[in-house]
C-alpha cells in the first residue's frame, strides 16, 4: 500500500495540463495565478537543483575541505537550480518518459555543466583532453551518476511499493562515495577527514538530499512547465559564464557546445514527435515517503568504507583512473550512442485531423 502525492500521469492529460509548451504564464485557462505558478517552479528548481548539487558536485568532492564556505555552497546550489530548471524544462519540452531520451536529457545536463558553467568540456584539463572531455566528467558522472542514477532510479525507487531498491541504491551510493573519497588523499596537498567528521558531514548533506525529494514530491515535479521568465534568466545566468569561456578560450565554446548539444537535441525531437503530450514523468508512479528513512544508510555505509579505506589499502588503487577511464566514461559513452540510436528509430506519432 502506497501514500502520499499522486504521481500517475494521467495528471498530465491534455485537458489539465499540455507539457510540451514552453510559453506558459500559468498553469492553464481558469487554474492558478502566474504568481503561484512561478512559486511552484522555483520550489522544484531548487529541490531538482539541489538533488543534481549533491551528486554532481559533494559526492564528487565527498568531503568538507579546506576553503569551503556556506555561501560557497549556496552559491554552487544556486548555479546548479539553474541547469536544474533548464534540464527539467528538456525533460518537459520533449515529453521524455523512458530511459532513452531522459539519458539524453542527462547528456544535454551534463555538457551544460562541463561546458558553459565550466570549461572543462573542451579540452582545457590534462586528465581528459578532447574529445575524450565529451564523455569525462559531462557523461561519465552527470548524465550516467546524477541523473541516471541520482535522480532517475532514486525517483523511480522512491514510488516503488516496497523499500528495496531505496535501501539497494543507498547502499550502493555509499560504497561508492566512501571509496571514491581516498582520491583526495592523494591530492596536493592531500585532504584526509577524521571519520567523526566525514560522518556528520555525509549525514547532513543526506537529510537536506531527504528533504529536497520531499519537497520535489510534495509539488509534483511531473507538472512542471518552464516559462518565459524563467528560460530568460537561466539563459543570463549560465551566459555569463560562458561568455567568460569564450573570453578564456577563444572560439572552441561557440562551436564545440552548439555541435555537442545537437547530438542529442536531434534525436529527442524525433522522441517528442513520437509520443502523446502525456509522455513527461511515465516513469514513476506514487511517492512513498517513508521511503525517505532508507537514505540513513547511504552516509552510515559510506562512513565504514571510508574508516576500513585506510587499513584495507584501498588508497593504493587508483580510484579515479579505474571509475573514468575503465568504467563510467566508456559506460557513459556507449549509454550515450545507445540512446541517440534508439530515440532516432523511433516513429512519428499518427496525425489525426478534423474535418470541418
Amino acid at each position: 500500500m502506497t501514500c502520499g502525492v499522486s504521481w500517475k500521469p494521467d495528471r498530465l492529460s491534455p485537458k489539465n495540463a499540455e507539457p510540451s509548451v514552453v510559453m506558459q504564464n500559468s498553469d492553464g485557462p481558469g487554474q492558478r495565478p502566474y504568481w503561484k505558478f512561478s512559486l511552484h517552479n522555483l520550489g522544484l528548481t531548487l529541490a531538482t537543483g539541489f538533488i543534481l548539487f549533491f551528486f554532481s558536485e559533494r559526492l564528487f568532492w565527498t568531503v568538507w575541505r579546506p576553503g569551503d564556505s556556506v555561501g560557497d555552497l549556496l552559491i554552487t546550489w544556486l548555479a546548479y537550480s539553474s541547469l536544474a530548471y533548464v534540464f527539467l524544462s528538456v525533460v518537459s519540452f520533449f515529453r521524455v518518459n523512458e530511459f532513452g531520451s531522459l539519458y539524453l536529457a542527462g547528456a544535454i545536463y551534463g555538457w551544460l555543466t562541463e561546458g558553459a558553467l565550466i570549461y572543462t568540456l573542451y579540452g582545457t584539463e590534462e586528465s581528459a583532453p578532447f574529445p575524450v572531455s565529451v564523455s569525462i566528467t559531462g557523461l561519465s558522472w552527470h548524465a550516467l551518476i546524477s541523473v541516471s542514477v541520482g535522480w532517475y532510479a532514486t525517483g523511480l525507487a522512491l514510488t516503488s511499493v516496497r523499500p528495496v531498491r531505496v535501501a539497494v541504491i543507498s547502499v550502493a551510493v555509499g560504497i561508492f562515495w566512501g571509496v571514491w573519497a581516498t582520491f583526495l588523499w592523494k591530492e596536493s596537498p592531500p585532504v584526509i577527514t577524521g571519520v567523526p567528521e566525514f560522518l556528520g558531514f555525509a549525514l547532513g548533506f543526506t537529510v537536506l538530499l531527504a528533504g529536497a525529494w520531499w519537497v520535489s514530491f510534495r509539488l509534483g515535479v511531473t507538472r512542471f512547465r518552464p516559462g518565459w521568465v524563467g528560460l530568460l534568466l537561466c539563459a543570463l545566468i549560465l551566459g555569463v559564464f560562458f561568455a567568460q569561456h569564450v573570453v578564456r578560450l577563444g572560439w572552441r565554446p561557440l562551436v564545440v557546445l552548439p555541435v555537442i548539444l545537437s547530438f542529442a537535441l536531434g534525436p529527442l525531437m524525433r522522441h517528442r514527435r513520437s509520443v502523446d503530450n502525456s509522455g513527461f514523468g511515465e516513469f514513476w508512479g506514487d511517492f512513498v515517503p517513508f521511503h525517505l528513512i532508507w537514505f540513513g544508510l547511504m552516509p552510515v555505509t559510506a562512513t565504514v568504507v571510508y574508516a576500513a579505506a585506510k587499513p584495507l589499502g584501498l588508497e593504493a588503487i587508483p580510484v579515479t583512473s579505474i571509475v573514468y577511464y575503465w568504467i563510467t566514461g566508456p559506460a557513459g559513452f556507449l549509454l550515450f550512442v545507445w540512446a541517440a540510436i534508439h530515440c532516432s528509430r523511433r516513429r512519428p506519432r499518427a496525425q489525426s485531423f478534423t474535418q470541418p
